[in-house]
């Protein structure tokens, strides 16, 4: 880079850069113009050219309960989130009356603290001197003589609870963002219909499906807002952390990148001195979508700090998308995260040190991750938020059940029945039933005596003589088996304990038929070796996963049989699901490890270890066991 092309290039803005921050600042301006190139207009003011981030496709999904019918009243944010687990009716002033009965009657009424409800229908209606208005009293009115639960939500607390509380009072039941605030509510209401209601991740949409192209290519992001007139905190955690991703940012080739809602608008919501030069845009949340996928790290700060159940949306929302999050402290995130999942930072050094390890090292990075999204899919996701919703107003026969998986293993070696069974009986949160199918040797009444010893209540046991090929073997235990979804398990591979709930939850989120790994780890026996294959694969619809990880509704695969062959079945198979239109996904490769005894010759596929080699990318000298399938 030369700073005196630039500087000739744009004397004016030098100049300027050169007075506020002295040389130093003149030489980043410099090297960011030469990394971006020239400035350019972005919502009427001169900014350096800022990355483009295509809005993020919304899935056309169905909701997760299709017969629950739900009045709303929301803000742009929660309308998208809760679209996906009900009939949403978002209901206006003018037509509810019709909205509420066509074509069926709803079953509850939904209202958050909205500022702009339903597409600024509701403004003004729910906070302000003339709330709530007659047309929401009305319809809560109705829906009171219906029968109908009403609810009302309000994510503003523990700010705005003032704001709000007068339209608070008029409904039947209400959640809180803030838990301390649940007696002022008790108090102030005169009954104890009030629980606390935190944010979540929508997973149909906050889920770590990565882009076709820059994934994690940029460096470090914030995406948000500053108040020069307000929340003196948040203004210290902004210069603490902010600063610090500003001073680690010369080690990167981009850096701290900020993302301002009111960018060119009021002097109060402008990032002042240097993080103002680090302002490259704004986004819409479509766009932020894709945003929170770009980046090795994101930023959070905090407006509220106290409240033990206040956590913000976004710390959510980044880390199922797949993405780190460096937080500054708030009481909230502990109770959700701990701290190797989301990292809290609360001085300038811990923080420069955190931004650059994560930087500098991919497998911390996904590591990290993927353990905080396993605890957002249990926990913290709107269909468990609802759920609560839904048990608490009396609608509970309306609460999503998990689905039911029958493990499926074919094995013709009984010496490995132990290994296997041991793995599935150590399988966690999963409603489970175990299908085994011993090929060519008695093995039934072995099998329960094993599975009994180990604890496993739900088994299947079945024989079959040696000459039916493995295809027609798979087909038998579909047959044989109960539950919703079926997973394939080779008797010979290791499966972490977590491994079916996370296959689970891949379905889930990623709507795909089938589910499975074609990014993941191999220990190659003979060598000691640990590697990562086909690491590009992760995270990305496919059409090929790995056998002995194929996951599916039983309803696909007696749909789709496997090919009832002794050699490439599972190929076969996938090929069939592929060429009938349906998706096939490719999940982290975390939870499983793939075993090869190169030298044993024991495997149907003859692929030698140099060939394994060539294409994988050695992770460790050890079977690596703890890190990869805990």
């Amino acid at each position: 880079m030369s700073i005196v092309r630039e500087v000739v290039a744009d004397p004016r803005t030098a100049v300027w850069h050169l007075r506020k921050g002295g040389v130093n600042q003149l030489r980043t301006w410099a090297r960011r113009r030469d990394l971006f190139g020239r400035p350019v207009n972005f919502n009427g003011q001169q900014v350096l050219g800022a990355p483009e981030f295509p809005a993020w496709p919304l899935p056309d999904r169905p909701p997760r309960r299709p017969d629950l019918r739900v009045g709303v009243i929301l803000d742009d944010f929660s309308r998208l989130a809760f679209r996906y687990e009900w009939d949403q009716v978002e209901l206006t002033p003018r037509a509810w009356r019709d909205q509420v009965l066509q074509p069926r009657p709803i079953d509850l009424l939904f209202v958050e603290s909205a500022w702009h409800g339903n597409g600024d229908a509701w403004q003004y209606a729910l906070t302000g001197s003339k709330a709530p208005s007659p047309d929401l009293r009305e319809l809560v009115s109705w829906c009171r003589e219906q029968g109908v639960p009403t609810v009302f939500w309000n994510k503003e607390d523990p700010v705005h609870y003032e704001d709000f509380l007068d339209t608070a009072k008029i409904f039947d039941h209400v959640w809180t963002t803030d838990s301390e605030r649940i007696p002022s509510y008790v108090e102030d209401l005169g009954h104890s219909r009030v629980g606390v209601l935190p944010f979540a991740a929508q997973q149909s949409i906050h889920n770590p499906i990565r882009p076709t192209k820059g994934h994690q290519a940029r460096d470090i992001a914030f995406a948000g807002m500053y108040f020069a007139h307000k929340y003196p905190e948040r203004r210290e955690q902004m210069d603490l952390l902010l600063g610090a991703a500003e001073r680690v940012s010369s080690r990167m080739p981009l850096g701290l990148e900020i993302f301002s809602r009111f960018l060119g608008h009021d002097d109060r919501y402008q990032f002042p001195g240097s993080l103002g030069d680090r302002v490259v845009g704004s986004l819409s949340y479509e766009q932020t979508l894709s945003a929170y996928r770009g980046y090795k790290v994101f930023l959070n700060v905090n407006s509220v700090v106290g409240s033990p159940s206040m956590c913000a949306r976004r710390i959510f929302e980044i880390t199922a998308c797949g993405t780190p999050v460096v937080s500054t402290p708030s009481a909230a995130i502990g109770e959700f995260f701990p701290g190797d999942e989301v990292i809290q930072v609360s001085e300038q050094q811990e923080a420069e040190w955190t931004l650059r390890a994560l930087w500098n090292s991919p497998e911390l990075r996904d590591r990290m991750v993927h353990r905080g999204q396993r605890r957002i899919w249990a926990e913290h996701t709107y269909t468990r938020r609802v759920d609560d919703v839904l048990a608490g107003v009396g609608l509970a026969t309306h609460q999503v059940k998990r689905p039911t998986v029958s493990a499926l293993v074919s094995t013709n070696r009984p010496h490995q029945l132990d290994h296997v069974l041991s793995t599935l009986a150590a399988q966690q949160d999963v409603d489970l039933e175990v299908v085994v199918l011993t090929h060519g040797f008695d093995g039934a009444a072995t099998v329960r005596d094993k599975a009994k010893a180990l604890g496993i209540a739900n088994l299947v046991a079945i024989e079959a003589p040696s000459d039916l090929p493995l295809g027609a073997c798979l087909n038998r235990l579909v047959t044989a088996a109960s539950g919703d979804v079926v997973a394939k398990i080779d008797d010979d591979d290791l499966y972490g304990p977590h491994y079916l709930r996370d296959q689970l939850n891949a379905l889930d989120y990623s709507g795909a038929a089938v589910v499975g790994k074609q990014a993941h780890h191999m220990y190659l026996k003979a060598e000691d070796l640990t590697i990562v294959r086909f690491p590009e694969r992760e995270h990305r619809f496919t059409d090929f996963v790995m056998g002995p990880t194929i996951v599916t509704s039983r309803d696909v695969a007696l749909a789709h049989p496997f090919p009832e062959l002794g050699r490439g079945e599972d190929t076969g198979f996938l090929r069939g699901i592929s060429d009938a239109g349906a998706q096939i996904y490719s999940a982290d490769r975390f939870g499983f490890i793939q075993v090869r005894d190169t030298n044993a010759g024991t495997h149907t596929w003859g692929a030698t270890s140099a060939e394994l080699l060539a294409n994988g990318r050695v992770l460790a000298q050890s079977s690596a066991d703890t890190h990869i399938l805990n």
